[in-house]
Parts: C-alpha cells; structure tokens; sequence
C-alpha cells in the first residue's frame, strides 16, 4: 500500500452520472466532483484528494457531417460530452481503457491509497469472484467500510452522512485493510462475535449482520459498522491505550462488544499536523 498524507476518495463515474435512465449525466458527476474538491480540512483533518474514473467510449464520439463539434452519440448529448472534456483536461476525470472494466480501476486505486469510493455499487460481482487488487483480496466487509453511498436532490449531490463522517475523521491506519489473497481470509476483528474471540470468514455474513453457521445455528450478532462513534484523545495517551502488548484493548473489546480503531503504536513518535488523534468506536 502507498503512502498516505491525504485523504483519497475515488468516485465511480459510470456509477455516479448514470442512475435512472442508463445514460450519462455529466453535470451530475461534476457536482460530485465539485463536492470533494471543495472540502476544507479542518485543524488535524487530513487533505481530500478528488479523482474520478469514467470509461472512455463517453468520449468517442465522431462530428456531424459539415460540423466540427461532436454530436449525440449513444453515451450522452453534446454538452455533457463538453463538460466531461473539460474535466478530462482538467485531470478531475480519468478515462480508462475501452476495452476493460472501469470497476478495476477505481477499486484498484483506492485500495492502493487505502482511500474511499463514491459509489452505490457493493461490487458483490468482485467480491463473489474473489478479485485481488495489490495482493489483497477483495472483501464485503472492506466494501461496507469504504464506500460511500449518495443520492441527488434534483442536481444537488448529497453524500451519506454517516459514511463522510469516516473521511472527516480519517487516519491511515485506522481504515481496515484488505486480507492478502495468499493465504485464508477470516473476517478482522471488526466482525468478531460479542460472545466469542472466534474470526470467521467476511464473505458468510448476511445482511442482517448475522454470522451465516453452516450447521443450522447462527453465532452472535456482529458488530455494526454503520455504528461508530469519534473521540478525540491526546497523542501522548495512545502508548497507554495499546498497553501490555495491545491486550489491554483486547480485553476491553471483548468485555464491552464493541470494535477500538486505534493509530498505530508508532504514531505517537512520529510527526503529525496535530497533536489530538481521532478514537474509533464501532458497536
């Protein structure tokens, strides 16, 4: 994974401009983009970077007989196709190849930035067929965690608040991070059961967010990502928090049922844009 002094959020173009009649919405994408491009960090908030993928046959369109501007194509009307160009030239927009599948490219890059993607999508296709991006295999329970889902109020772009509330309070090692594809994915800690310490694998948890028990039982509910609360704590504080080798949270977690995204231990030596760090309480 890169390194990371800023916030990514990578927004799914074809998934954002098309929502109800399957064609291209150009102005829809750019409020979107316009959204996160004009996000102010707040003190100890780390900076938002803004990019956005869309296939690049939205662009191929050829002139009107006699004319030198495009013209209607099967993708979108004239002035959309002149305001993605814009974008495009502006690199606010990435165009991926043809020929391959624009979901690649925008899961690809976030995983690599650790970042969030802007999508109604669960990518349940890739998660079912197990796709692996940077050695890592994709997961429901990454997806849950780093995507953020919107609607539109007329051409007004509105994200969840509740996932925002995530890239307010980002820290690069407090997001979960994919299992690496090599060896057998068991679910992180963020699914453990509040009545057993026993992992179990990402992909049997149903909806619901019960555990899905092959034998006919069902396990303890887990825990609910969408329930998450922030807390700011002094940087001096976190070699406490780790304490005994990280078993002190452990046992903490496993007394109260609930999951403590803490920052690394090395955190709390290394220089930061502040000195108050974000605690992370799912459950």
């Amino acid at each position: 994974m890169a390194a990371v002094d800023e916030c990514v959020v990578v927004i799914d173009g074809a998934n954002v401009a098309c929502q109800k009649d399957g064609k291209a919405h150009i102005p829809k994408l750019a409020a979107a983009i316009r959204f996160f491009r004009s996000l102010e960090p707040a003190a100890g908030q780390y900076p938002v970077k803004c990019v956005a993928f869309a296939p690049n046959f939205w662009l191929n369109v050829k002139p009107t007989p006699g004319s030198a501007g495009p013209r209607e194509n099967g993708a979108m009307e004239t002035d959309d196709w002149a305001l993605l160009n814009e974008l495009v030239q502006k690199d606010h927009v990435i165009l991926t190849p043809s020929q391959a599948h624009d979901d690649f490219y925008v899961i690809d890059y976030a995983v690599k930035y650790n970042g969030f993607i802007v999508t109604n999508d669960m990518f349940r296709d890739h998660v079912s067929n197990k796709r692996t991006f940077h050695g890592k295999r994709l997961t429901s329970s990454w997806v849950r965690s780093h995507c953020i889902d919107f609607t539109f109020v007329g051409k007004e772009f509105m994200p969840n608040p509740r996932a925002m509330e995530r890239v307010f309070n980002f820290q690069p090692s407090a997001t979960e991070s994919l299992p690496s594809a090599g060896t057998p994915s068991s679910s992180s800690s963020l699914h453990r059961t509040q009545s057993s310490n026993e992992n179990v694998e990402a992909d049997n948890v149903n909806e619901d967010g019960m555990v899905v028990d092959h034998k006919g039982t069902k396990r303890g509910k887990n825990i609910d990502l969408s329930e998450v609360t922030y807390y700011k704590v002094p940087r001096e504080l976190l070699p406490m928090l780790h304490g005994e080798g990280g078993e002190t949270m452990d046992k903490f977690q496993e007394y109260t049922g609930t999951y403590i995204v803490l920052p690394s231990h090395s955190a709390s030596a290394s220089p930061s844009v502040s000195n108050v760090l974000t605690l992370s309480i799912y459950g």
